[in-house]
């Protein structure tokens, strides 16, 4: 299979692969719905040049598990930030608010 919209690495790694294996995970609860950003504090991330991944999820706030409910819920932007934070924009389609869990994973 051919991939023609391949683009060339990028960022503030130079391009390179990094290897590192000290990394640090988080989930953070949010309660919402529609389109909403929230800015996170993430202790050790390294700032806007750091790595993050971000995954989203609705959850049980009784039982503290995650749900795959009836809302589509998405996570549209991870930035990392310089000051140890990182700005996230969820969305909930569903007509009331929603308890979602957004989990992040990073490089220290």
């Amino acid at each position: 299979m051919t991939h023609t919209n391949f683009l060339e690495p990028a960022g503030g790694n130079g391009g390179k692969a990094q290897f590192n294996p000290e990394m640090a995970a988080q989930a953070f609860d949010l309660h919402g719905q529609g389109v909403f950003d929230k800015v996170l504090p993430v202790p050790g991330f390294r700032g806007a040049y750091g790595m993050v991944l971000g995954s989203v999820t609705e959850y049980d706030p009784v039982s503290d598990r995650p749900i795959m409910g009836e809302a589509v819920v998405t996570l549209h932007s991870v930035v990392g930030l310089d000051g140890q934070r990182v700005h996230v924009r969820v969305e909930s389609r569903w007509p009331e608010p929603l308890y979602i869990r957004v989990q992040l994973m990073w490089f220290l």
